[in-house]
């Protein structure tokens, strides 16, 4: 089969799908916006002029390349036009008259872009409608895309690689109680939660021996150093910047309690990634993250924004061995019966496949 995705090239995402279907032996070829290259897949670059972090008005300038677009499918001549991100690249697809094509939502384009304005949620819209086929990485989400869209979504969550994260990566003998969690330093994702809710653990439990690991990089970097500096956990936080996925790996597997206490997130592919490893997690109320865990017997679900709440949960773990082992046990086999990496390209194949035809 031979694949063509719209989607940016440097994204782990975009590049996960491809390095599967490549090693398939699929043809995949990517029509980006961001110049990057993808082993063993042809990345065809459209300057837009537009800058990857740039604004919505810098953006705009996406869609004047619609008939280049366009150009390109039709010298690929693909099988299956697979279309990443329901905003930017989506309404590029739209605007590019494509024929028969998929189209994946992933997050911010459907939680946070429509709530921009009126012309922002109708554009999201006219690339929903546009597409032939919808699919989104989980449940909670496409329940959100609903509201933009009567057309039905296929299920396709990320899968992860259970041989490469995976329990024998642990490697500690020490006694300290390691928390910690791997996820972009920005607003959505609960780090400073993560540690207000430390501070209070070394004030009122001094006898852990407290250990708070962050991997990660993102506009609040400096903040969220400041404030561990204001709240005296600073010699007790290690930064790790951000890290590939090997390490990753090996960050959840030596953690005694991964935290995941986003306020916005579409699904929960980190807290998957920690379950896989065996490690235990505590995570906020939020639809996608919960779905990603088997809440009650893989994880421990807290209020949004409530350190004392994820206090409370990191201390009833510390002063129970046991039923954290057990956690990360069940973890490790909810992930294999439904977030095995083959098992969930291998539905996204058979999509593929129907779509061809």
């Amino acid at each position: 089969m031979k694949i063509c995705f719209l989607a940016p090239a440097n994204s782990a995402h975009t590049q996960k799908w491809c390095r599967y279907f490549a090693s398939q032996g699929h043809t995949v070829d990517v029509i980006s916006f961001i110049d990057a290259q993808i082993p063993d897949v042809t990345v065809h670059f459209v300057d837009t002029g537009a800058s990857a972090g740039g604004s919505d008005k810098d953006k705009l300038k996406y869609l004047l390349k619609a008939g280049a677009v366009r150009n390109l499918v039709k010298k690929i001549a693909p099988d299956v036009v697979n279309v990443h991100y329901a905003t930017s690249y989506g309404t590029v697809a739209a605007l590019a008259r494509l024929k028969n094509y998929a189209l994946s939502v992933w997050g911010s384009d459907i939680y946070e872009f429509p709530q921009k304005s009126p012309l922002h949620r109708a554009l999201l819209k006219f690339s929903l409608k546009k597409a032939s086929n919808l699919f989104s990485t989980s449940k909670a989400m496409a329940e959100e895309a609903a509201k933009y869209t009567k057309k039905s979504f296929e299920i396709t969550p990320f899968g992860v690689d259970m041989d490469l994260f995976s329990m024998e990566k642990r490697s500690r003998g020490d006694s300290d109680f390691v928390i910690g969690t791997v996820k972009s330093l920005a607003p959505a994702y609960g780090i400073d939660v993560l540690l207000r809710a430390a501070a209070i653990i070394k004030k009122e439990h001094p006898q852990i021996l407290l250990k708070v690991r962050i991997a990660g990089k993102g506009p609040c970097q400096e903040e969220y150093q400041t404030l561990a500096a204001q709240l005296g956990i600073e010699d007790i936080t290690t930064w790790l910047g951000f890290i590939p996925q090997e390490q990753a790996a090996a960050e959840w597997a030596n953690m005694d309690v991964a935290v995941i206490c986003s306020n916005s997130e579409s699904f929960g592919v980190s807290a998957v990634e920690a379950q896989s490893c065996g490690c235990p997690v505590v995570i906020s109320d939020i639809p996608g993250l919960m779905e990603a865990t088997k809440p009650g017997e893989t994880s421990i679900v807290v209020p949004r924004g409530i350190e004392r709440a994820l206090a409370d949960a990191l201390v009833r773990l510390y002063n129970d061995p046991s039923l954290r082992k057990q956690m990360g046990t069940a973890g490790r086999a909810y992930v294999a019966e439904n977030y095995e990496l083959t098992a969930c390209f291998r539905k996204v194949e058979m999509l593929f496949s129907q779509i061809r035809k």
